[in-house]
């Protein structure tokens, strides 16, 4: 009698869920959505605030600029054109990028030299442009709400809030790995809609996975119910048979262009200590272990070097060929 209770109890709740569904801009199909545009809007610039208030742009208004200009570029192609992106580049070793709803999008210092072409920078942009234009903040959010109702009714009802509590966390994240690979596809739709390679897009998956190989990432085996993101290995299987029905884009993917954008970045090494990365040319007979000895780079310098420049684990440089180096 209890749980039938319970039961009609949320039947009787479906009518309100469904007041608050709207139609996915991408999709096109009903979602919950308890916020407007304009409130999603209002909600980014507040979110935008808290973080500038806790983090710090990096000072290279030029990088600012480029990064910026990028991003304008994808989201011209992208399913939600009328928003008014934002993009900056935030001062912070992570390796990272997140989108706050309405289009506020950030890149990380830290992110931005692991990667080596305009085209990768132009699929990190375009991943998170995804999650604006699916509103998935909007939707998470929205989720986040009803949840918390739910916890507080059903584990009220049925005796066991924490159980509760963690079923509602375990459905979000589920969600939230949905999300991600939505976001991967729609970020190789726009870099196809931009003239690049869509495969470009791959190439950042990847070098998100040789860098979780390199810092020794977690292989618990129960990452794939835990973690928010999906696991790199999944990412890279999908998005390579996504990639490939668009075909190869005809656009310059900018290789050389992106790395002297990277001239004189600003890293921390540790202990208070912070290094600069350079551009060299490879000369015939260089290989990483030759550049490792004369780089500020600590603990397994060649390899990281390897990373920083595309070709981990065992790749080597091409005479003339343009690297970054820490020196």
């Amino acid at each position: 009698m209890r749980y039938a209770a319970v039961l009609i109890g949320i039947v009787l709740a479906i009518p309100t869920l469904l007041a608050g569904c709207a139609p996915n801009p991408v999709s096109g199909e009903n979602q919950l959505s308890l916020m407007s545009e304009y409130d999603e809007v209002a909600a980014g610039q507040q979110a935008d605030q808290e973080v500038m208030a806790q983090n710090t742009a990096y000072r290279d208004a030029s990088l600012q600029a480029y990064v910026s200009r990028i991003g304008q570029m994808i989201a011209a192609q992208s399913d939600r054109r009328n928003l008014p992106y934002r993009f900056t580049v935030l001062d912070d070793p992570a390796v990272n990028a997140f989108a706050l709803p309405g289009g506020y999008i950030y890149v990380t210092t830290g992110l931005m030299a692991y990667l080596n072409s305009e085209a990768e920078l132009a699929g990190v942009l375009g991943h998170e442009i995804g999650h604006v234009c699916a509103r998935h903040n909007v939707s998470q959010a929205s989720w986040g709400a009803v949840g918390d109702i739910a916890t507080k009714v059903l584990g009220e009802k049925l005796g066991n809030p924490e159980l509760i509590s963690t079923l509602t966390e375990l459905t979000l994240r589920k969600y939230g790995r949905d999300q991600e690979l939505q976001a991967d596809g729609l970020g190789a739709e726009y870099l196809a809609r931009a003239g690049y390679d869509p495969a470009y897009m791959v190439n950042v998956i990847a070098t998100l996975q040789a860098y979780e190989q390199f810092t020794g990432g977690a292989s618990d085996p129960y990452r794939d119910l835990y973690s928010t993101h999906p696991s790199n290995d999944m990412r890279l299987q999908q998005l390579i048979a996504q990639a490939r029905q668009y075909g190869p884009g005809s656009r310059d993917p900018g290789h050389d262009a992106y790395l002297h954008r990277l001239e004189g970045l600003r890293m921390p090494l540790g202990n208070g200590q912070t290094v600069q990365m350079h551009l060299i040319t490879a000369r015939p007979g260089e290989s990483f272990e030759t550049l490792a000895q004369s780089s500020r780079l600590r603990n397994n310098a060649a390899m990281h070097l390897r990373l920083l420049n595309g070709l981990f684990p065992n790749g080597e440089p091409r005479p003339g060929q343009l690297l970054k180096t820490i020196q």
